[in-house]
């Protein structure tokens, strides 16, 4: 029995701009693309790793490093693979995981020549309105990425500095459209954050992410019952928490890829989530189009998209994940998650 063929690279994807948030600022991002080819079939996967969570390119090439050679043979279930690598005892890198997840569902759906939205059996290709992000600057340079980002109809505003009213209020001399607001934990104490709060109330911001710290959780349920804005869950939510514990400080979740590791797990979330009356984000890190389509797979489920790394970078290595002139994103209907290489 022939062995599936695998393959990974780290390739830096270039930042149209330098990308700044409350913890510091970057230019280029150094993800790693796995491939497995058999039976003529090549599917991919993407690990964007990152430090906040202790993970890294060298890191993630270990981890492939890692896995026998026969890996791959005999998985039928996407399943089996969280199952098989719980085996393998590794240190656990989930946006390892999340990579070699991705990579299998798109080998199998390209065995299937069916897109894999089509597969899980989701109705429409179509899925909510993403957010286009706005990273930290001063305000006149914010402004200009405002203006320079004019077809999109929902801005995600990073926040979490001394200066966030003279920000928002910059951008809104030149737009009226919504926002959503990111704080990265960058409100260190409760009346802090109920004033940008107070404050944000009157600007047309849909909601904030991840208003103080993750390590403050009490607080952030006193938050929650005061706030007169959803808050939802970045930093504070990587995957393994208790949602009902989660629920009782935020309004959203924000399902990460690379960080609850899984596609299946972030499926299974979503729906425990919606069961809780929270409402579901499904986001990003600076990723290509193959990620974003991954998670765009998983926000035609979800309330909210932020699924715009790849609009961030220069050199993004796939194509084929769509943002309508509406901000809808939209996946193809090619096999796998539709994008080419």
């Amino acid at each position: 029995m022939s062995h599936f063929k695998v393959d990974w690279e780290v390739f830096p994807l270039k930042l149209k701009e330098v990308f700044t948030i409350s913890r510091g600022s970057k230019s280029q991002v150094p993800n790693v693309f796995l491939s497995i080819t058999k039976d003529g079939f090549t599917g991919y996967g993407e690990a964007g790793p990152n430090t906040r969570y202790n993970e890294t390119p060298e890191k993630v090439k270990e981890y492939f490093d890692s896995l026998p050679g026969d890996f791959f043979d005999e998985i039928e279930h996407a399943e089996e693979i969280t199952e098989k690598l719980e085996g393998l005892h590794l240190s656990s890198i989930q946006s390892a995981k999340c990579a070699i997840e991705m990579t299998w569902l798109d080998w199998w759906a390209k065995t299937q020549d069916q897109p894999l939205w089509r597969l899980w059996r989701i109705d429409s290709p179509t899925g909510p309105v993403t957010s286009y992000t706005i990273g930290l600057d001063t305000p006149e340079r914010m402004q200009k990425k405002i203006q320079e980002a004019g077809q999109y109809p929902v801005y995600k505003i990073k926040l979490g500095t001394d200066g966030d009213r003279e920000i928002i209020q910059a951008i809104r001399e030149v737009t009226d459209k919504p926002l959503r607001v990111d704080a990265n934990e960058g409100w260190t104490n409760l009346d802090q954050a109920k004033r940008e709060i107070e404050f944000l109330a009157t600007q047309n911001v849909e909601l904030i992410e991840q208003p103080m710290p993750a390590d403050e959780f009490e607080l952030m349920k006193k938050l929650k019952q005061w706030s007169p804005l959803p808050l939802a869950a970045d930093e504070s939510f990587r995957g393994n928490e208790d949602l009902r514990e989660i629920a009782e400080a935020f309004h959203v979740i924000n399902i990460k890829l690379m960080k609850i590791g899984s596609l299946v797990k972030a499926r299974q979330v979503l729906k425990e989530a919606r069961s809780l009356g929270m409402e579901v984000m499904i986001g990003c890190m600076i990723e290509s189009s193959l990620a974003n389509a991954a998670g765009a797979l998983l926000a035609l489920e979800a309330d909210y998209a932020d699924l715009d790394g790849h609009l961030l970078i220069g050199n993004d290595p796939f194509s084929g994940l769509t943002v309508r002139e509406s901000g809808e994103i939209e996946l193809s209907a090619k096999p796998g998650f539709g994008v080419s290489k």
